[in-house]
């Protein structure tokens, strides 16, 4: 996929313009409360640890105000963790050492107590105008994008993008790999990372034109292994908030912002559904090995080819395979391709007793049992549809590695 720039419109206070986007305060009251109704969404986080506020609104837009608890620690994390937030100071006389902390974060303002709402507004206006425009000179990025969706509920999808994300990630590196749980009424992918869901469907919907990558990387939660997870909080109506305006946005600045971005998909038909699958780079239907279940992933692939203007076909992943030395030979694989008429691209083992560990642990399977047949299995499928450059360049990595011993 290659997505353009994004130009977002950066709001004032004044004059019929729209209101700032969520916006974080580490300030007095009445400077909150000044803000407030020029804001969509206004985060008080006095009450919170600096980790903490760095953890849920890094990446986004904060005003931090000298002499605050914990302004200071804010400033220093923000600098080192997430550089890309667009941070305003106010103060009067800033620390040497804590001007140099702030030159490190992409974009920063230092503004005298004596200054209003207005400026605040004018202050976080001209940096993301600077922000956008830099942007906009950068050549459109490359990206790949996969998507995962089951052909009966309880395939196992959810697990496979979360493995086969934190794979692909140990092939490209840390920071580079997005998995974006589109579940949004009932997702698992946080609950399984113990991640913390920050995005935000409701601002999202009401104006998906103003998300752009500085609101997308406050939406991000890092996990410690590098892969970044997108997901929102369990909500009854998320569906009826997700339109496709809203999902395919979403989409567009995740693949603008990360190389490698991976999509774990309900298996009911959502209003987006049909444009995603018809664009992204890997469409990869999960089925299990029962009669029922192979044919229904027949058919979700054959409407999947017919999506697909390119001409390339939906990969058929066939999960909790028995291992091969209990495999039944009374239904092989090439019998189940032959009843189908399809070929099964991959055949993922099962390893339930290392799945539950590590969704109980909140880490990934690769991470709690690194020898499982299912991790092996994992690999092999990511390099199956990794870009031939990718796989390139882990090789040449390792063949450095063994070079230098």
């Amino acid at each position: 996929m290659t997505h353009g720039a994004i130009a977002a419109q950066m709001p004032g206070a004044e004059g019929g313009r729209a209101p700032l986007p969520p916006l974080a305060v580490l300030a007095r009251g009445d400077v909150a409360a000044s803000l407030a109704p020029i804001c969509t969404e206004l985060f008080d986080v006095s009450a919170l640890t600096p980790p903490e506020t760095v953890l849920r609104h890094g990446g986004g837009l904060i005003l931090i105000e000298q002499g605050m608890p914990g302004w200071d620690q804010l400033l220093l994390l923000l600098a080192v963790e997430r550089p890309g937030s667009a941070v305003i100071v106010v103060s009067d006389q800033l620390p040497a050492h804590m001007v140099r902390a702030l030159m490190k974060i992409e974009a920063s303002d230092i503004l005298p107590s004596s200054a209003g709402a207005g400026d605040i507004v004018g202050a976080f206006e001209r940096l993301c105008e600077t922000r956008v425009a830099e942007r906009e000179k950068a050549p459109p990025q490359a990206s790949v994008c996969w998507a995962f969706r089951g052909a009966v509920g309880g395939a196992g999808v959810s697990t496979l993008a979360i493995e086969s994300a934190f794979a692909l990630a140990r092939i490209v590196g840390p920071g580079k790999v997005c998995l974006v749980d589109l579940n949004l009424a009932d997702g698992m992918t946080a609950s399984f990372l113990e991640a913390v869901p920050k995005l935000d469907l409701k601002a999202l919907s009401a104006a998906p034109e103003r998300l752009d990558a500085r609101l997308m990387a406050a939406w991000c939660w890092q996990h410690e292994d590098g892969v970044s997870i997108i997901a929102s909080p369990r909500d009854p109506d998320a569906d009826a908030l997700a339109t496709e305006a809203a999902i395919l946005r979403l989409l567009d600045v995740a693949c603008s912002s990360f190389e490698y971005v991976l999509l774990d998909m309900p298996r009911h038909m959502m209003p987006w559904t049909k444009p995603v699958l018809a664009a992204v780079d890997q469409a990869i239907v999960v089925s299990e090995l029962t009669v029922p279940s192979l044919h229904a992933a027949a058919d979700m692939c054959r409407d999947i080819d017919a999506l697909r203007k390119d001409g390339s076909k939906a990969r058929l992943v066939l999960n909790r395979m028995f291992p091969k030395k209990n495999f039944r030979a009374g239904f092989p694989v090439e019998k189940a391709e032959k009843s189908i008429e399809r070929m099964i691209d991959v055949t993922i083992t099962s390893d339930w007793d290392a799945a539950r560990t590590a969704v109980n642990l909140g880490k990934p399977i690769a991470d709690v049992k690194p020898k499982s047949p299912l991790v092996a299995d994992v690999a092999g499928l990511v390099r199956k549809l990794a870009p031939e450059e990718a796989l390139a360049t882990l090789a040449a990595n390792h063949k450095a590695k063994r070079a230098k011993r």
